[in-house]
């Protein structure tokens, strides 16, 4: 549903419910008050304004106490008192009786047209017979005199019996006139009691509704937001406690921001996860540097000490192969084919003696560590020289090596080094190729970088293998067919140029490649 998708619309959707049940509880509340001034007013209109026929009766029996005074009529100024107060009655039954035609006359204006009908004549003729009651009873006062032969308490008495017969035809007109004050108070009495148990049933449906409200807020409340906070609470304890393993599951059915709380602390997990490895990885690493600087150090002591043992007798082989040479040019006959032969094969004892003396050279440097001068050099042409030594061999005369030359591409190297770090890869991919094999030789220049890749369609590495190619003493090849040194020397050469090396083949029989990326130029500490 479309209000219960996140929780942002359900907690709208219930405030806003919230507030319509608020609202109506408010509206009968104040509809309860207006309704209840309006009984107020009703019954305040009653009381003061609808047509009161008690007051009326009681008014014209007045009228007729005032004829039974207790002032015995013999004086004349007793006659005249009677006179004055019957007088007085009255008037006063005369303005209640106009007062009462004034209201009656209101409520049945009050009245529809379709209510009023023939009732409505017939009652003006009834209170048109009430007001000539009235009058009548009013012409009795000039009757009241006194009289000098002493029969005013006769005539007073006569008058009293005229005025009790106009009475009580007033009473018999009032009789057969409706009670307004008591019909209407009950009829407003009906209406408010309608009203209020309408009001009630109201006030109860919306307390229900409101409860059975408050319930289900209560309830979803609970499945919408405690059970998940709950859920996703417990899970990052987990993992918080170590459990990297764990992943949330799902939190809510409504793919709402709990849904994606979870999902972000899943994926929290899983990142922590991946770095944890990467360091673990790291770590391995960093072990097996430090391992293999440890063999590499081992290897150069030993080197330091071959390279100085095996530099004497060559030195002197060197010295005693030349002065045999000198001896011989100065003794024997230059022409003769002996002589010829033993010369060349003293110049082949000196040269070899020192290639062995360069070896020897190279070795000491490898144990001392030593830096030589990084300058700038075209790597394409150190590879092309490289090349130029290892194509005319005979041994591998069966096998190709391909490189196309590029641009110059200038970065600052110790090209001795490099020249050994292509040689190192090309002697490896050559030997690992059969018969019709290619080595393959690719240089791409970027910006702060040169990349260097030498590939071969040889015989492939395992990929348990790979992780090992680089430790001292460690070789694929058959026994006596290699030390195990020289990708350890190739490691350390690309690292201390700042470089990195990374070694790939899809399995066995699938070829090998060496991926060498180097900088450009290298930190100012290490320049010369």
């Amino acid at each position: 549903m479309f209000f219960l998708r996140s929780i942002r619309r359900r907690l709208v959707t219930g405030f806003t419910i919230a507030l319509a049940l608020l609202l109506a509880v408010a509206a009968a509340a104040i509809l309860g008050l207006i309704w209840h001034q309006q009984a107020v007013d009703e019954f305040k209109t009653l009381v003061h304004h609808s047509p009161d026929k008690g007051k009326l009766i009681e008014v014209l029996a007045e009228t007729l106490i005032a004829l039974k005074s207790n002032v015995a009529p013999h004086r004349p100024e007793a006659v005249q008192k009677i006179k004055n107060d019957f007088r007085n009655k009255v008037n006063d039954a005369a303005g209640e009786a106009r007062q009462f035609r004034e209201r009656i006359e209101q409520t049945v204006n009050g009245l529809e047209l379709s209510q009023r009908g023939v009732g409505t004549v017939i009652l003006s003729m009834k209170l048109t017979t009430v007001d000539e009651e009235l009058r009548k009873l009013s012409e009795l006062e000039d009757q009241i005199q006194f009289q000098l032969d002493g029969t005013s308490p006769e005539l007073i008495s006569s008058i009293r019996m005229q005025a009790s017969e106009h009475v009580l035809r007033i009473y018999e007109v009032l009789g057969r006139l409706p009670a307004y004050q008591t019909e209407q108070t009950v009829a407003g009495l009906q209406m408010e009691q309608q009203r209020s148990a309408g009001l009630l049933n109201t006030v109860l449906i919306l307390t229900f509704v409101a409860v059975v409200t408050y319930a289900i807020t209560i309830i979803c409340g609970f499945q919408w937001i405690s059970a998940p906070l709950r859920t996703i609470a417990k899970g990052t304890s987990r993992i918080a406690n170590g459990d990297t393993d764990h992943r949330l599951g799902s939190v809510s059915r409504w793919n709402d921001e709990f849904a994606d709380l979870a999902a972000n602390c899943n994926r929290m997990a899983n990142r922590f996860h991946e770095a944890e490895d990467s360091l673990s990885a790291k770590v391995e690493e960093r072990s097996r540097q430090l391992v293999r600087s440890e063999r590499l150090a081992g290897v150069g002591f030993l080197s330091a000490g071959v390279a100085h043992e095996i530099n004497t007798p060559l030195s002197a082989i060197t010295i005693a192969a030349e002065s045999l040479q000198c001896r011989l040019s100065a003794h024997l006959d230059l022409d003769h084919q002996d002589t010829a032969e033993a010369l060349r094969r003293l110049d082949m004892i000196q040269r070899e003696s020192k290639r062995c003396g360069q070896i020897t050279r190279r070795l000491l440097d490898f144990a001392r560590n030593e830096k030589q001068h990084i300058l700038p050099h075209d790597l394409t042409h150190v590879v092309q020289e490289v090349l130029d030594m290892v194509r005319p061999m005979d041994r591998y005369s069966d096998r190709a090596v391909v490189f196309e030359e590029t641009d110059p591409l200038i970065l600052e190297i110790n090209a001795s080094q490099i020249k050994q770090v292509v040689l190192n890869l090309v002697a490896n991919g050559l030997q690992a190729t059969d018969a019709g094999g290619t080595v393959q030789i690719r240089l791409e220049g970027q910006t702060d970088w040169v990349i260097m890749e030498i590939s071969d369609d040889g015989h492939g590495m395992e990929s348990e293998n790979i992780g090992n190619l680089f430790e001292p003493f460690f070789s694929t090849k058959e026994t006596g067919q290699g030390t195990g040194l020289g990708l350890s020397i190739t490691h350390r050469i690309i690292e201390e140029h700042h470089g990195t090396i990374d070694p790939y083949s899809e399995g066995p029989g699938k070829g090998s490649r060496f991926s060498i990326r180097l900088p450009r130029r290298q930190p100012q500490q290490k320049a010369a």
